[in-house]
């Protein structure tokens, strides 16, 4: 599981688990999961939202700014060993127990960019060259149309994505 190290002047302090599928907020109030108690961080300061085994970083709009190996951020992917600064507060991005893992075991980890025709994606909607989405909406929602090819819309576009 990923983890969250809270350093002070180069010494850890704190340690944070975070849970894949669930984020998590940081800032100064109480009300955060990762609470910073320094006033050059805000109180609701930034996020890091997790889908399936990524963790975005979000910053929150705060006074002091987010940085993610010194670079101000508003959005980063995170990736194991990003040095994140909010305040004074070093936080360093552990995420080694998912790249070890191995790829038949759990959570799939591909990140292959795939690509898709639109004329592919029309197809499998049923549209053709000269309809438009909005045709082809009324004629999915017409009740007395024929659906049955539209049923399964997303499994097409699966299927033609995935193989």
């Amino acid at each position: 599981m990923p983890v969250i190290s809270i350093k002070l002047k180069g010494k850890k302090i704190e340690e944070h688990s975070l849970i894949v599928g669930l984020g998590c907020n940081i800032g100064r109030k109480k009300a955060n999961d990762i609470v910073i108690d320094n006033l050059a961080v805000s109180g609701f300061h930034a996020q890091i939202d997790s889908v399936s085994n990524t963790f975005v970083l979000r910053d929150l709009d705060s006074t002091n700014g987010t940085f993610v190996n010194d670079k101000k951020i508003t959005l980063h992917n995170l990736k194991h060993n990003d040095s994140i600064l909010i305040g004074k507060h070093e936080l360093i991005f552990d995420c080694s127990d998912l790249i070890s893992r191995p790829e038949n075991e759990g959570e799939i980890l591909d990140e292959k960019t795939r690509m898709l025709n639109t004329d592919d994606l029309r197809e499998i909607a049923g549209w053709t060259k000269n309809n438009s989405a909005y045709d082809w909406y009324e004629k999915s929602n017409n009740p007395a149309a024929d659906t049955k090819k539209n049923t399964s819309f997303f499994s097409r576009i699966c299927h033609k994505i995935f193989g």
